[in-house]
């Protein structure tokens, strides 16, 4: 079954802090544990071996059965200060020569060595040798030692050692979940000034000195997202005041016409010039609401759809064809150079191009010519147009494709429009995989975008 997880840091860290002290402090002890074991059974066997060569030594050093019975006093005298330990001395019929009554149970570990249970109940361990060459033919020497005071020992010292593991478990929980929260301490206090930011203080910047170097990324990445919000509010606060600003003078002009038609008995005729004033205010608020709408889908994501494989020089004549009036009013002439083909949407590509060619009509003095220039690359298409003129100021030239814009009213089509007509063109070239670029030189000013050639456009 899969664990809950934690939700809070501080928790986790603390607990997987307490998880490796427990495991290291498990791993060191069992270790210590095993290793004092270890000493412990080498220490007991070598007592044994000790005893059994001596003993052993003497019995080869009695020459008569006479001295072998006497041998009896010397192992009892030998065995004073050794109580853990026991000696058998065996014959070959099986009855005992020295030592208490025979063991109830005899297991061979390997070799000489054995474990045995005495008949008072000891478990034992221990060693047996044949005693060959001596006055006892067939007999055996055991000699074996109580495992019970080496038990109760590592018995005693495996408490303690739990004991002490728990405690260092336990403080290192305590010193972990300190640390931890000290440690975590800078995160909250950068929360506390995160909370302490409010839409009419978004200047205010979280610090990026004086603090840990793995939060100074984060910090340095969240002013960054503060400095891309407060761009963002107050380019939505200068649009909805140009948004009221635009909406306000039709608005009062169909007011001021319809309490002035009110205002007294009105002729059928007068009544319908008023109307018609009134429709025309009202196509321009309806075409001001479907500009916005676009933008809105463009600055969603929404790709252009309809794509279509677009000859770029036919689509540049019909928009030439339908300003011929304009800029034979204007006294200005046109001349296209380059063509290319591309997967587009063609209403796109020509309300972009006359966009361009819109503004740079109204930009150009009398008597003067625009270039419209299409150029081919090999992933991109470019549409631009340039005209003579009075220059556009370097401060204003980035923002002539923000929506209401007012730097350059010729530029931004501020004289007949809503001053959203070069912000449509960006939008229609993001919505084809491109962006949108102005710049001026000696020539005169350049105003167009880019189209990607590929035919999926994200539109973002």
């Amino acid at each position: 079954m899969k664990l809950p997880r934690v939700a809070s840091i501080e928790i986790r860290l603390t607990l997987l802090l307490g998880i490796i002290a427990l495991v290291v402090s498990s791993i060191a002890g069992y270790t210590l544990f095993w290793a004092l074991k270890r000493e412990v059974q080498r220490q007991e066997m070598t007592e044994v071996a000790g005893k059994l060569e001596l003993i052993n030594h003497l019995i080869g050093m009695q020459a008569t059965l006479a001295q072998m019975q006497d041998l009896r006093g010397s192992l009892d005298n030998i065995m004073v200060g050794h109580g853990n330990l026991k000696i058998w001395i065996t014959l070959a019929d099986g009855s005992v020569f020295y030592g208490e009554a025979p063991p109830v149970a005899v297991r061979t570990v390997s070799g000489r060595e054995i474990k045995l249970h005495s008949q008072d109940g000891w478990n034992m361990r221990g060693l047996r040798v044949p005693l060959e060459g001596t006055l006892l033919p067939g007999a055996e020497l055991t000699v074996a030692v109580n495992l019970r005071p080496g038990t109760q020992f590592l018995y005693a010292f495996a408490t303690a050692l739990i004991l002490i593991c728990a405690v260092w478990v336990g403080a290192t929980l305590v010193l972990s979940a300190w640390a931890v929260r000290r440690s975590l301490s800078p995160i909250r206090r950068l929360s506390q000034q995160a909370s302490r930011i409010q839409p009419d203080n978004l200047a205010v910047r979280l610090p990026e000195q004086g603090i840990d170097l793995e939060l100074r990324e984060f910090t340095h990445t969240f002013n960054g997202m503060l400095g891309r919000v407060q761009t963002a509010y107050q380019q939505m606060e200068g649009f909805n005041a140009d948004v009221a600003h635009e909406l306000r003078t039709p608005l009062a002009t169909l007011i001021s016409g319809t309490e002035v038609m009110l205002s007294s008995s009105r002729s059928e005729q007068e009544l319908r010039e008023v109307l018609e004033s009134n429709l025309e205010e009202l196509e321009g608020l309806k075409a001001l609401v479907n500009d916005m709408l676009f933008l809105a889908r463009a600055d969603g994501g929404e790709p252009a759809g309809d794509l279509r494989e677009v000859d770029v020089r036919r689509e540049v004549a019909r928009v030439a064809e339908y300003y011929e009036a304009s800029l034979d009013e204007a006294g200005v002439s046109l001349t296209a150079h380059g063509s290319a083909t591309l997967m587009a949407n063609p209403r796109l590509l020509r309300r972009a191009i006359a966009n361009l060619l819109s503004n740079a009509i109204r930009a150009t003095p009398r008597g003067r010519g625009i270039d419209l220039y299409c150029v081919a690359r090999q992933d991109e298409i470019e549409i631009r147009v340039r005209n003579p003129g009075a220059p556009i100021a370097a401060q204003a030239l980035p923002r002539i494709f923000d929506r209401f814009y007012r730097g350059d009213d010729a530029r931004s089509g501020r004289t007949d429009g809503h001053g959203l007509g070069l912000a449509i063109v960006r939008a229609i070239a993001r919505m084809h995989g491109g962006k949108a670029f102005a710049r001026c030189g000696g020539q005169g000013t350049e105003v167009g975008f880019t189209l990607s050639r590929a035919p999926n456009i994200t539109g973002k």
